[in-house]
């Protein structure tokens, strides 16, 4: 069908397949979000939400403490990264498992030895912290940075939470904690450590190949990794992407 151009404004433009492609990764992605966020309940958020919060407030205080964290700009970041488990300062969420005696009691987390992989229950636990947190961020900095201890953190972020009676929870279907591997998650702070000094991105390798590698095996893995960002780079910028 012939469309017409830009300068016959009497008929409809055609639509580029580049846009196309676009407008349907968009969608597939918005749907994506949608079921996501539809999957975690909100009674289950609601019922551990101020164990939750007082947990998050041992874990910022614990974090600023061992990290010397105690600028304004720090603690920001800090208190931003606190309920996300990809982030060093949010980790701690990945730790904790959430239990049910019985159909009729309350939802509760339990600490675990290590961490597990973040599936539906941390989700929850991730929503419960950060729906806590949630317009008390820069309170909970300028506590911290004037050295709050625990009790009054838990006091001033925690205190609305955890004096509303939680909704009954018709559902539950218990998720197993599944561990992962300590090493596997430093080989990943040691990705990501290269990835901030360097500018580039890389695959994930061993942790043993990489503490076994010389210097110039990093050389040569860093040159590696910069020739396919630079063809990834040439390849978008023609169009073949």
């Amino acid at each position: 069908a012939n469309f017409g151009s830009r300068s016959d404004p009497g008929r409809p433009m055609a639509v580029g397949a580049g846009q196309q492609v676009l407008a349907v990764q968009v969608l597939l992605l918005a749907v994506c979000l949608v079921e996501h966020t539809v999957g975690i309940s909100k009674e289950a958020v609601a019922q551990i939400q101020c164990e939750v919060c007082e947990l998050a407030m041992e874990e910022a205080r614990t974090y600023a403490s061992e990290n010397k964290l105690e600028d304004e700009d720090a603690l920001t970041d800090m208190v931003d990264s606190l309920c996300s488990s990809k982030d060093k300062p949010g980790r701690w969420v990945t730790k904790f498992d959430i239990v049910r005696e019985d159909a009729d009691s309350r939802l509760t987390v339990e600490k675990q030895q290590t961490m597990g992989f973040c599936k539906s229950e941390c989700l929850i636990v991730q929503r419960a912290c950060s729906t806590s947190l949630r317009g008390r961020e820069e309170d909970l900095v300028n506590m911290l940075q004037a050295r709050k201890n625990t009790k009054e953190l838990k006091k001033k972020v925690c205190k609305k939470h955890c004096k509303k009676t939680p909704p009954k929870l018709k559902q539950w279907t218990d998720e197993a904690f599944v561990p992962r591997d300590e090493k596997e998650v430093e080989t990943e702070d040691m990705i990501a450590k290269m990835k901030a000094e360097t500018g580039m991105g890389m695959k994930m390798y061993k942790r043993e190949d990489l503490l076994g590698m010389s210097e110039g095996d990093m050389e040569t893995m860093a040159a590696r990794e910069q020739f396919a960002s630079e063809r990834q780079a040439a390849k978008m910028a023609s169009g073949d992407l």
